[in-house]
């Protein structure tokens, strides 16, 4: 009867231990796919969801909420936020009209493929038609050096935003025949002729010319 009663218990304890094996497991799974989940986001994504969070504050206005997305951890630029009117605004094929406020976030550089926008629609503004104008006038290659890689449009109540952007902001490689050390195409950093004028130096060669000629 005791080995009975033992091996009853041995066998309960070994599916304890397969029960916490396998919650362990899947706690593991869980954390590995929301971690997963976190790297993936977006520049593009993680300035949605604050704009989300800024958009639903009772005193939000266009410029409150871009100046606090200029400050989002995931912006790897010096930011620029400015107050804007209707018509020509960059990243668009054609002006863009019919909102009450406007404010743009975007780097001071120019050459960032990154651009963004705040918009406030009146209350009575169909926001469906003014999100469709923005999509089709919209151009990722706006930029002439370079190129947004994704454009995300988000409205929260009659707060619109738009943004083209880098899927993130890792260091570029660099590219072929830009090489460290100041190099281009097998050129040196160090310039040559007009860029990198010596007076001294050219007063000597000068010298040098006068004095070969009365020879």
């Amino acid at each position: 009867m005791k080995k009975i009663i033992a091996l009853v218990i041995a066998g309960l304890m070994v599916l304890s231990f397969a029960a916490c094996g396998g919650n362990n497991e899947e706690t593991t799974t869980n954390t590995e796919e929301t971690t997963t989940e976190a790297a993936a986001a977006t520049v593009a994504a993680t300035l949605v969801e604050a704009f989300k969070a800024e958009a639903a504050k009772e005193d939000a206005t266009t410029n409150t909420i871009a100046t606090a997305l200029s400050t989002n951890s995931v912006v790897a630029f010096m930011p620029m936020v400015q107050d804007m009117t209707e018509g020509f605004l960059a990243g668009f094929n054609a002006d863009i009209t019919g909102f009450t406020a406007c404010t743009a976030f975007a780097p001071m550089i120019g050459t960032i493929p990154f651009v963004s926008y705040v918009f406030e629609l009146s209350e009575d503004a169909d926001a469906d038609a003014f999100v469709t104008t923005l999509k089709d006038n919209a151009n990722l290659r706006w930029n002439i050096c370079t190129a947004a890689e994704e454009m995300l449009v988000e409205t929260v109540d009659n707060y619109v935003f738009f943004v083209m952007a880098p899927l993130s902001f890792e260091e570029a490689p660099a590219e072929e025949g830009v090489e460290d050390g100041g190099e281009i195409g097998g050129m040196e950093g160090e310039l040559d002729g007009p860029a990198a004028f010596d007076p001294e130096a050219e007063t000597a060669e000068g010298e040098t010319a006068e004095e070969t000629t009365v020879a």
